[in-house]
């Protein structure tokens, strides 16, 4: 079929801030349904795990939106994008599995907070989500532009999403590896 560049987290959720681990291990609702459909996964780094640890705090974009983390981002994207141009140049088909709210790793909603810092605490119990992407993910984009690769189709998990739905989460994810190839066959 082809090849799933996955979220790190989704692969290990212990590499997850603080309480943020769904489960042990994988998020096998996510990892089932890739092997499923005969999908190669390969794991993305975690930008935050590597920038700041196991250690650190709950953060929105707004506290990683810095000149560092940008960098740190820039520099992961590199090596993502390279791994992402060889399996291009060899015909094969790619998806790109984010994580939906994160402020890295979402690939059309990230977390947002300009006034406040640390694990987000919302009167309604929700975080503060909006749409876009993460910083990681945008690092990508632009890593990728520049050489001309398109960007994958996306899939963006949604199990630290209010409202999430183990099923839509599945429709929504064999849609995207399902969908056709761009034409020209290329990401």
């Amino acid at each position: 079929m082809g090849v799933a560049f996955v979220a790190h987290c989704l692969l290990n959720q212990n590499s997850k801030v603080g309480d943020g681990a769904h489960c042990a291990g994988i998020y096998a609702p996510v990892i089932d349904v890739l092997r499923e459909k005969g999908w190669r996964i390969e794991q993305m780094p975690c930008p935050e795990l590597a920038f700041t640890g196991l250690n650190r705090f709950w953060a929105v974009r707004e506290q990683l939106d810095t000149a560092a983390y940008r960098r740190h981002c820039a520099r992961l994207a590199t090596a993502v994008a390279d791994a992402i141009a060889v399996r291009v140049e060899q015909g094969e088909d790619v998806v790109l599995i984010g994580v939906q709210g994160s402020p890295s790793m979402g690939v059309t909603i990230t977390s947002s907070d300009p006034e406040r810092g640390g694990r987000p605490e919302w009167p309604d119990g929700s975080p503060e989500l909006v749409s876009g992407e993460g910083i990681f993910i945008e690092s990508l984009r632009q890593e990728l532009a520049s050489r001309g690769t398109g960007f994958p189709r996306v899939a963006g998990e949604t199990h630290a999403i209010p409202g999430h739905d183990e099923a839509v989460q599945r429709a929504d994810l064999e849609a995207v590896l399902d969908a056709p190839r761009p034409e020209g066959g290329r990401t």
